[in-house]
């Protein structure tokens, strides 16, 4: 046990900072990319929504 104290500060490994500065990294690519992903979703709901604007459908007896 204390061979784990004498090679770690305040119970963590150095290795775990690097990890930690990975997993942080991932968890903002993961966030930018979900935004950019929305971000075009709407685009292509404004543009199928665009396209098909014009294509209604008269009811019979409604003018």
């Amino acid at each position: 046990m204390s061979y784990i104290f004498e090679h770690t500060v305040l119970g963590f490994c150095w290795w775990d900072l690097i990890a930690a500065l990975i997993l942080a990294a991932v968890i903002a690519l993961f966030v930018w990319k979900h935004h950019e992903m929305k971000k075009q979703e709407r685009d292509l709901e404004d543009q199928v929504s665009g396209i098909y604007a014009n294509d209604t459908v008269k009811i019979d007896g409604q003018s």
